[in-house]
């Protein structure tokens, strides 16, 4: 099997990225992180149309294309399946959380937590979302936001950018059963292999 990484940001520069991507009032805020490591707030609104053509370009080379982000997007054409964590991550939620479950959510950015909150409201009556970058902070940082979950029963980290590392010290501090977007997406993609 043959491995593509391709994205809808590789053909933009940075400026570019900034000025034409950059989350307008009313936009769904996403972050991502560049080749060359710099971290950006993008439009999700604005990144959808990038995504498909990228998809159109990825359909004659390849037999499944995984969408690396946890956020929402409508469905895409595509000639091949497409895999979205965020509805693989829900789905594992779903199975494992109750209502009265306390269940808390990490995310990026604080700009996001309104979103996440509507995010994730239904799979539990007892919801606490925090923010962290999964691209600038530090194993200090991530120790301060793992203190504020030690009360919930699970917890998600909401982006692909959260790496294994993170979600082992999210488990160490807080004894808590941690599921990652990333996780969750390479278990699926194992099915394919």
């Amino acid at each position: 099997m043959r491995f593509v990484e391709a994205g809808a940001l590789d053909d933009l520069s940075y400026e570019e990225i900034t000025s034409s991507l950059h989350p307008e009032p009313g936009d769904t805020v996403y972050v991502s992180r560049l080749r060359d490591g710099r971290e950006v707030k993008i439009s999700r609104e604005k990144i959808i149309p990038l995504l498909q053509r990228r998809i159109k370009q990825l359909e004659t080379e390849v037999s499944i294309i995984a969408i690396l982000c946890s956020g929402e997007f409508p469905k895409f054409k595509s000639k091949v399946p497409l895999l979205f964590p965020e509805k693989l991550l829900k789905a594992f939620v779903a199975s494992i959380v109750g209502q009265s479950d306390r269940l808390g959510v990490i995310i990026p950015l604080r700009e996001q937590i309104n979103y996440a909150k509507n995010k994730w409201r239904k799979f539990s009556k007892n919801l606490e979302v925090t923010h962290i970058s999964p691209y600038s902070s530090g194993d200090g940082e991530f120790k301060k936001v793992a203190e504020e979950l030690k009360n919930v029963d699970f917890i998600v980290l909401d982006c692909i950018g959260y790496s294994l590392h993170h979600n082992r010290i999210i488990k160490e501090i807080t004894n808590r059963c941690v599921v990652s977007t990333r996780s969750v997406l390479l278990a699926a993609l194992k099915g394919f292999l």
